[in-house]
């Protein structure tokens, strides 16, 4: 079977255009009747830092405005924006909070288009393999699911595009449990679990060891696709990235019994080459901090899969108030461990554990120190590292 997938340039910042190109090339509205209700499935995270710009990290404002826009046009206007954020009540993490901060408060009641926070509920229990995921009742019930992601690499997932987007429609509790389970798995079965009618992946900028931060270059592409692998497809090869190397991408194309390969895929537009910017997707931050304070004899690694993103942005900011305060430090021999990290080496002279997934995967360790929580406090996990400093 030949897919075909939208991919446009953008013009000079011509954002209504460009969308509006890439849905017609994609026939992204064929199937779209007259006053058929809409769900707009964004990527929102979370609020940015301080002054952070949200390029790259979140799918913007303006985009989502052209959406709206054309899917009125189109005789739409039954629209509703949902999506489901990161939560971490110390950071002020939460969906609100991300709406606010990506100008979408502001553009829901300019457009009069409400948003909805999908970490509320209520929700439904889908089965994937073995593990009950609960998903959210709207997007269950939508009669037409549009998927706007944002073209980023993850430090997890190595990209974030259509499928991934679709972790933002599950409950909290849910997000934990694909973690602890088999992230890259849950994430493909999620993705061919929940029936999606059309992908717009925006890439007015591309992101550098996402999912946050401030590592964006501009691209200035869209990708459209009425398949989300086919738009997953060419959005992994715009970052640089084969999909076959891409774990819940070979998941779901396994599962689905379809092909990775680029040549199965028809792109219309737009030239692959010509506008493809490869980008690094592993994340160094916690060696960059040791470096950044002079910091020895601590072990530490990046989050990996098994940590959800509640903790890992918590502990991001626990260790680095840490480490600033002691710069310049030799710790001798201690670990700092997160999610479900273990360390089997019995001589390391402290191993702290922070969060409930590190405490019980290191729980027999004779030198363990206990920060549980989940997530554990930001408060909480920086008093408790200054205490054991000054054992």
């Amino acid at each position: 079977m030949i897919l075909a997938v939208a991919l446009v340039k953008r013009q000079d910042d011509q954002t209504l255009e460009a969308l509006q190109k890439a849905i017609e090339l994609s026939g992204g509205f064929e199937d779209l009747k007259s006053g058929t209700k809409v769900i707009l499935k964004p990527n929102m995270v979370m609020r940015g830092f301080r002054n952070q710009p949200s390029h790259g990290m979140v799918t913007p404002v303006e985009t989502m405005a052209s959406m709206i826009t054309l899917l009125r046009e189109h005789g739409c206007n039954d629209l509703t924006i949902a999506d489901g954020g990161v939560i971490h009540p110390d950071l002020k993490l939460n969906t609100s909070t991300a709406y606010r901060w990506a100008g979408y408060n502001e553009l829901s009641e300019r457009m009069n288009v409400p948003l909805v926070d999908l970490n509320e509920g209520p929700f439904v229990t889908v089965e994937i393999e073995s593990l009950p995921v609960k998903v959210a009742r709207l997007i269950t019930e939508a009669e037409f699911l549009i998927d706007m992601p944002v073209l980023k690499t993850h430090n997890q997932t190595k990209v974030s595009l259509g499928i991934k987007n679709l972790k933002g429609i599950i409950a909290y509790e849910s997000k934990k449990d694909c973690h602890r389970q088999d992230l890259m798995r849950s994430i493909a079965l999620l993705g061919r679990a929940i029936k999606v009618d059309l992908t717009v992946l925006d890439g007015t900028y591309g992101m550098q060891k996402g999912p946050t931060g401030q590592d964006y270059h501009k691209m200035d592409v869209f990708v459209a696709g009425k398949d989300i692998l086919e738009v997953d497809i060419v959005g992994s090869h715009l970052l640089g990235y084969d999909p076959a190397e891409v774990e819940h991408l070979s998941i779901y194309a396994e599962l689905a019994d379809r092909s990775l390969s680029l040549e199965n895929v028809e792109v219309i537009g737009e030239k692959i080459n010509n506008l493809a910017k490869p980008l690094e997707w592993y994340a160094t931050w916690t060696k960059d901090l040791m470096a950044l304070h002079k910091i020895k004899g601590v072990s530490i690694e990046p989050p990996d899969s098994t940590c959800c993103s509640g903790c890992g942005f918590g502990i991001f900011v626990a260790v680095s108030n840490f480490f600033q305060a002691n710069a310049g430090k030799d710790f001798g021999n201690i670990a700092i461990v997160m999610g479900r990290q273990k360390i089997s080496d019995q001589d390391v002279s402290k191993v702290i554990c922070l969060g409930k997934c590190a405490c019980e995967t290191n729980s027999s360790h004779p030198n363990i120190v206990k920060i549980p929580g989940c997530p554990a406090g930001v408060k909480q996990m920086t008093e408790r590292m200054f205490s054991v400093n000054g054992e």
